[in-house]
C-alpha cells in the first residue's frame, strides 16, 4: 500500500497537516509515504497532474491511481482515507 503525498515548503495546510501524516506513519507500519515537494521535485510532480490546491495525496495500488485527497483535512478525515484504502 503506498501513499504520495506532495507538498511544498510555503504551503500552510501542508504544515498542519505533516503533524498529523507523521502519526499516521507511526500507526500504520505497513504503509508506504512518498513525499515530494512541489517546487524541489517538479518533474515528477508532473505526472500526478496536481492542481492549486496542496496538499495532494494519492492513493497508489499497482501503480495505478485508486483515490486522493486534495487541501487541508482534519486529523478524523485522513485516518478515513487511510483505513479506506488499506
Amino acid at each position: 500500500m503506498k501513499f504520495i503525498k506532495i507538498n511544498a515548503i510555503w504551503c500552510g495546510a501542508c504544515i498542519v497537516t505533516n503533524k498529523i501524516w507523521k502519526e499516521v506513519k507511526r500507526d500504520y507500519l505497513d504503509i508506504e509515504i512518498e513525499e515530494l515537494d512541489l517546487d524541489f521535485d517538479e518533474d515528477e510532480v508532473k505526472k500526478y497532474n496536481v492542481g492549486n490546491t496542496l496538499p495532494v495525496v494519492i492513493f497508489m495500488k499497482d501503480n495505478i491511481e485508486v483515490e486522493r485527497l486534495v487541501g487541508e483535512k482534519t486529523k478524523d478525515e485522513i485516518y478515513d482515507f487511510v483505513e479506506r484504502n488499506r
